[in-house]
C-alpha cells in the first residue's frame, strides 16, 4: 500500500491553486498510504454576496468526503464523492455569511478501509456521507464548528480515521493490479493485468467493483489519463509524439480525443486554465 502512494500522486484540474480558500495538506505518516491529502479553507471566511469562480472537477482517481460549513447558521452540508470517470465544470455561486470547507481525499483503493459499505454501483455519484461513513461523520462533524483552523480540523479527522482504519480489508490482488497499471502507465491490457496478479478477469471485475465501484479497464484508463495530465501540467517541454508512444495511443489524434473526452478541454486549454488558478 505504501509503495502505491510513493509512486503515484494524482492531481486535480487546478493543481497550482493554493490560497486561504483552498489548500491541500498532507496527512500524518500513519495515514499517508491511505489519504492523498486533506483540503479546504484555512480559516472560516466571512463573505457577502461574493460570486466564486468557475472551476473544474476532473477524474483524479480519488474519493472525497466534503463538509461545507455555514458558521452563520450552524449548518453543515456534507457529502461523499465516489470515483468519477468524467470531468464536470462547477459554476460560480453567491455566498453570504461565514463559511468554510473541509475535506478528506482518499486514494481510490484505500477508501474501502474506512467505509461501512462497499462501493458497488457508486461511480460518478455523490452521496450523503452517512451512506458509507456514518460513524466517521457522527464523530467528526459536530467538532468542525469549534475548530478554528484547517490544522485543528485535520487533527480531529486524523484521530477519527485512525480509529476506523481496517487494513485487513485490503485485497492484495487489487493492490497488485493497481501497481501494474501504474508502472505500465495505464496502457496494459486487462489480460496482462490478470496474468500479473494470477487472478481471473471475472474475479478482478468483482474486486474492483466492490473496492472502487469501477471496472479494471476503466480504472486503468483513468490512470493513463491522470499520468498524462500530470506530465502536461508539470512539463515545460511536453512532446506529444513521445506521449503517444509512452501511453500507448495509436496516434496523436487518439491522444487528443481521449484527453478531451476525459478533461472537456484540449491539453493546451487545460494547462492554460490550470495556470490561471495559480
Amino acid at each position: 500500500m505504501l509503495a502505491l502512494s510513493q509512486i503515484y500522486h494524482p492531481i486535480t484540474g487546478t493543481p497550482f491553486h493554493n490560497d486561504d480558500t483552498y489548500c491541500e495538506i498532507s496527512p500524518c505518516e500513519a495515514l499517508k498510504p491511505y489519504i492523498r491529502c486533506f483540503w479546504g479553507s484555512r480559516y472560516p471566511v466571512g463573505v457577502t454576496e461574493i460570486s466564486t469562480e468557475n472551476g473544474i472537477v476532473i477524474p483524479d482517481t480519488c474519493m472525497d468526503i466534503i463538509f461545507h460549513i455555514d458558521h452563520t447558521q450552524n449548518i453543515i452540508d456534507g457529502h461523499f464523492c465516489a470515483l468519477d470517470e468524467r470531468s464536470f465544470f462547477t459554476s460560480g455561486a453567491a455566498l453570504s455569511g461565514v463559511t468554510s470547507t473541509f475535506a478528506i481525499r482518499f486514494y481510490a483503493w484505500s477508501a474501502i478501509l474506512f467505509a461501512e459499505n462497499d462501493f458497488r454501483g457508486s461511480k460518478n455519484n455523490a452521496f450523503p456521507i452517512e451512506e458509507f461513513f456514518q460513524s466517521l461523520k457522527r464523530e467528526v462533524q459536530p467538532q468542525l464548528f469549534e475548530a478554528a483552523t484547517l490544522a485543528d480540523r485535520i487533527a480531529i479527522a486524523e484521530k477519527a480515521l485512525l480509529k476506523r482504519l481496517h487494513p485487513e480489508r485490503m485485497n492484495d490482488d487489487l493492490l497488485n493490479a493497481v501497481y501494474y497499471m501504474i508502472i505500465s502507465s495505464g496502457r496494459a491490457r486487462i489480460s496482462d493485468v490478470c496474468s500479473y496478479t494470477s487472478v481471473s478477469e471475472k474475479q478482478l471485475e468483482r474486486i474492483f467493483s466492490q473496492h472502487m465501484g469501477v471496472s479494471p479497464k476503466s480504472f486503468s484508463s483513468l490512470i493513463r489519463y491522470q499520468l498524462l495530465w500530470q506530465e502536461l501540467a508539470g512539463s515545460q517541454c511536453f512532446d506529444i509524439l513521445d506521449a503517444v508512444e509512452k501511453y500507448g495511443y495509436t496516434d496523436q489524434a487518439h491522444l487528443l480525443n481521449d484527453f478531451r473526452r476525459r478533461h472537456l478541454m484540449t491539453p493546451r486549454e487545460a494547462v492554460s486554465f490550470a495556470a490561471k488558478r495559480r
